[in-house]
């Protein structure tokens, strides 16, 4: 297959490799020549382009999948609406998807806002309170649009809490010094391993029937001082210390929301993942962290 990664970047980037190996031809867009010519290194193509600008752009290739994987760069001085919805617009009324080709969007959970501790599924109305997880929502929207449009596959994958080697949502030396976390401990932590995260947009890839939704998260989910705490554990750091929590938004409501994330979807599939357990992909994640 022809691939086209758009959003190259921590789980971008692991996907153009798996694929590359795979024996797909990879291409992936950046705006930034050095990143360019760190694509080509590794046998991917780049296309390089600015989906914020409206300049002309150069000729997309044909493909099979689109991946967007866009994330957010503040250093762009450009905002989350010009990229995710009128740069990923534009790229999908644009880009020549082959016949039978499908788009995959990597979401977030963070699109369900505060649940209150409940569990939520991909049945779970959307009601984002954070800036992002509204014009992720959007962007979403620009995505269904599209499929309705052209009949071609679309499935948004809702990502939990991206982990793993290198990315462990906190430095080790702050850990070690005790640096309070100033996050509520016994909130739900959800997160997924960046490994199982590509097997995932693999699988799906290949699917016949593609799901047009799915919410991809660790099936045991841990709160927060779960999670420190097992990660100070595995790097014999002293126990996690809180602090007072600044994640309350007005009325009460955290800030980003406490929900317990689940998929009817993924079980419904029998897709299990490599690392369920936080204590599973944190050794994973520890053991790589030099490599």
């Amino acid at each position: 297959m022809n691939i086209l990664i758009a959003g190259c970047g921590y789980v971008g980037m692991r996907a153009a490799q798996f694929w590359k190996q795979a024996g797909h031809s990879v291409f992936a867009i950046t705006r930034s020549s050095s990143k360019a010519e760190q694509l080509a290194s590794a046998g991917i193509e780049p296309v390089t382009l600015d989906l914020g600008q409206q300049d002309e752009w150069p000729q997309l290739p044909a493909v099979h999948i689109l991946l967007w994987s866009v994330g957010f760069d503040r250093a762009s001085g450009q905002s989350r609406e010009v990229i995710w919805i009128d740069g990923f617009r534009r790229l999908l009324q644009t880009l020549p998807l082959q016949e039978g080709g499908r788009v995959l969007m990597t979401s977030s959970t963070g699109v369900y806002g505060d649940a209150q501790g409940d569990v939520v599924t991909e049945e779970t109305p959307a009601t984002p309170a954070s800036e992002s997880g509204i014009v992720c929502l959007k962007s979403e929207d620009v995505l269904r649009e599209y499929s309705s449009a052209s009949g071609a596959s679309a499935s948004i994958l809702r990502l939990a809490g991206i982990y793993g080697p290198g990315r462990l949502l906190r430095r080790l030396d702050e850990l070690k010094n005790q640096v309070p976390i100033s996050s509520p401990p016994e909130d739900w932590l959800n997160l997924v391993h960046v490994d199982d995260i590509v097997r995932t947009l693999d699988v799906v890839a290949r699917m016949q029937n593609p799901p047009p939704l799915m919410n991809v998260a660790a099936a045991q989910t841990a709160t927060r001082r779960e999670y420190y705490s097992t990660l100070a554990e595995l790097t014999q750091s002293p126990p996690p210390i809180f602090g007072e929590s600044s994640e309350t938004a007005p009325g009460g409501r955290r800030a980003n929301g406490n929900r317990r994330v689940t998929s009817v979807i993924r079980s419904s599939l029998g897709l299990t993942f490599q690392h369920e357990s936080v204590r599973s992909g944190l050794a994973q994640a520890l053991s790589q962290a030099d490599r």
